[in-house]
């Protein structure tokens, strides 16, 4: 095995030519020239014509597949840090993780399954030096980042924190409505699949050792008092809460031991409020029927990009939240966090890349965990300011 000190590379970026790939690529050699990069593909002619696009000529290449363990090997053994943007990740992430657990090699993606990260924490975790870090995008860095953040600045535990998503203006992509299926699909296959997803603690190191709290439901219509406001589901709520309990687990229960989280959609007060939020679980569940529903794939092709096809103007979109929490004390804190530009393209492209810079240039920085990590317990404070330089304000 190959010290990190000695191999060819800072950062390889594997599937490099899909939609957030190229954009993560662009990103990279724009605001990161003094690291050594290479990218990553199965196809040697969409990788040149990337890097032509992009004027990145010199950049060397890696052609692998995610089916082919022997070049994942010879790829993971030669840097510091792999970024991968080839999903769905039950489907193609399984090889290149274990190769970079066994060559300790640093880990980053865009993973919003649960499933599939259950399993490489319960194959991985304790079992490796280095940092596996999947959710480095939209899915969950705001959540988690933003947690972290309220309890960084306020210095309090909290018996209970929500997230409200207070504007979000961007598409969704291809990929996320093909991860979706491939989380429902991988629940019917994995025993207990449909008891571990629904789980509020689906990710958390050992789900008996967690706080009895009652139900915790991710879709609901509610007056939350912190807020005070009616709130509807946010469709994002049922995977980014697990990535944030893990975290407060794996920190010894930083946040609280008896932390009460949720995520939603703030739909104002009075019945002009409760009607909108009705409408709003309404929509949600339909939607996520839709998506799931075999006959309607084609039609819903007219609506979302498919999988490695993005907007035409990343630019475009934003996205403001705030975390709302009530300390043990009873004191009341909040913490926001906001972007502009699409948040599941070029703000997620930023999220990653800084991410994996940190890993492969700073870990000195960074918490010294390894294992199967989150954002916040894989890369802790110098993330927070990281993101801040790159346009993600925290307040």
């Amino acid at each position: 095995m190959t010290s990190q000190e000695t191999r060819d590379f800072d950062l390889v970026l594997f599937g490099a030519t899909s939609f957030v790939g190229k954009t993560t690529a662009a990103y990279l050699i724009e605001q990161h020239p003094q690291l050594r990069i290479a990218f990553a593909g199965r196809d040697e002619h969409k990788l040149q014509a990337l890097c032509k696009d992009i004027g990145a000529d010199s950049i060397p290449l890696i052609i692998a597949d995610a089916t082919d363990k022997p070049k994942l090997d010879e790829l993971t053994a030669r840097t510091k840090v792999v970024i991968s943007t080839v999903g769905p990740y039950t489907r193609y992430g399984d090889m290149l993780v274990d190769a970079c657990a066994e060559h300790n090699t640093h880990y980053v993606d865009l993973c919003g399954e649960a499933l599939f990260i259950r399993r490489i924490i319960d194959c991985w975790h304790g079992r490796t030096n280095a940092k596996i870090v999947p959710s480095c995008g939209f899915d969950s860095v705001p959540s988690d980042m933003g947690l972290f953040h309220l309890h960084q600045k306020s210095g309090k535990q909290f018996d209970a924190v929500t997230m409200a998503v207070e504007d979000l203006r961007g598409g969704l992509s291809g990929g996320t409505v093909d991860s979706m299926r491939e989380v429902s699909a991988d629940a019917k296959r994995m025993p207990h699949g449909g008891a571990i997803l629904h789980s509020p603690y689906s990710l958390s190191p050992d789900h008996k050792q967690e706080p009895d709290l009652g139900p915790q439901p991710d879709f609901e219509v509610h007056f939350d008092q912190l807020i005070r406001q009616w709130t509807g589901p946010f469709f994002m709520a049922m995977f980014n809460t697990r990535v944030v309990r893990r975290s407060n687990t794996l920190q010894d229960y930083a946040y609280g031991s008896h932390l009460r989280y949720r995520e939603v959609m703030p739909t104002g007060t009075g019945l002009a409020g409760m009607l909108k939020a009705r409408a709003l679980d309404t929509a949600v569940k339909l939607g996520f029927a839709a998506v799931m529903t075999d006959s309607l794939r084609k039609p819903l092709k007219a609506i979302f990009p498919v999988a490695g096809e993005g907007p035409k103007d990343i630019n475009k979109g934003g996205f403001s939240i705030t975390h709302y929490g009530r300390a043990t004390d009873g004191s009341l804190h909040s913490a926001r966090v906001q972007a502009e530009g699409d948040p599941g393209y070029k703000v997620t492209a930023m999220m990653l890349a800084e991410a994996a810079v940190l890993l492969a240039a700073h870990p000195e920085d960074l918490p010294q965990r390894s294992g199967v990590l989150t954002p916040a317990t894989a890369l802790g404070s110098a993330y927070v300011e990281a993101l801040h330089r790159n346009g993600m304000r925290f307040s």
